[in-house]
């Protein structure tokens, strides 16, 4: 007697290419999903190192360092940072729009407090009425579905505290957990 031959029938080919479609199905909505949410992260993070650089200079050097972020609406978001101190000779880092839009495509920023304001040495914040003062920046998507997606908060402190964490909307400047 003959031993059945080993392989794979058409039947058994099609029940598994049927369930591979259906995982993916499922999961490249969901990696979509993650991307945006990734790159919104990214964006805040990146403003967040900036951020903790123009500290860090001021107090390192004990000159101030003027940061300025601006809203770009759907196009995007910038911010410059300029130090006070004479000769810098490192590099200073800066965000232009279109550098923004081409690294984090679709994601916009919210500027709630602080456009322009200057860290001091002793790395206290001030407003542009040489008052003490804080800034509040969210990022997110662009579109209808924005929420959907989540937003991130950066803020600093008018003592100088740093942080980047979720919020529950682009004007929510209160931290969630999530």
């Amino acid at each position: 007697m003959r031993g059945r031959a080993m392989g794979f029938t058409l039947v058994e080919l099609m029940i598994l290419i049927a369930i591979m479609a259906i995982v993916a199905a499922v999961a490249i909505p969901q990696f979509n999903i993650w991307m945006v949410r990734a790159r919104i992260q990214g964006a805040s993070g990146h403003l967040q190192q900036d951020l903790a650089w123009a500290q860090g200079y001021a107090i390192r050097s004990g000159y101030p360092v003027q940061v300025t972020v601006a809203s770009g609406g759907a196009t995007g978001c910038s911010w410059t940072i300029t130090p006070a101190a004479p000769n810098v000779s490192q590099s200073v880092p800066q965000m232009p729009v279109g550098a923004f839009s081409s690294r984090y495509p679709n994601t916009v920023c919210n500027v709630l407090t602080g456009s322009t304001f200057s860290i001091t040495p002793t790395g206290m914040v001030y407003g542009s009425a040489s008052t003490v003062s804080s800034a509040n920046v969210t990022f997110g998507t662009v579109g209808n579905d924005a929420a959907s997606y989540g937003y991130w908060l950066v803020q600093l402190s008018g003592a100088g505290n740093l942080r980047n964490c979720a919020t529950a909307s682009s004007t929510s400047s209160v931290c969630t957990l999530q």
